[in-house]
């Protein structure tokens, strides 16, 4: 039983089904936030491939 009492994984699971919404929030910002970096950071000027080479 000492696992379940100030166990911070069992606290995040029970508001995570308390609050579904503000997980939805999260994992919706957590996507605009992760596709935004990847736009400015991953995609850059690529080399140019020439003929023959």
């Amino acid at each position: 039983m000492g696992f379940f009492n100030n166990n911070s994984v069992i606290v995040l699971i029970q508001r995570l089904f308390r609050r579904p919404a503000d997980a939805a929030m999260w994992l919706f910002t957590g996507m605009i936030v992760v596709g935004t970096l990847y736009t400015m950071l991953g995609t850059g000027p690529q080399p140019k491939r020439g003929r023959g080479r």
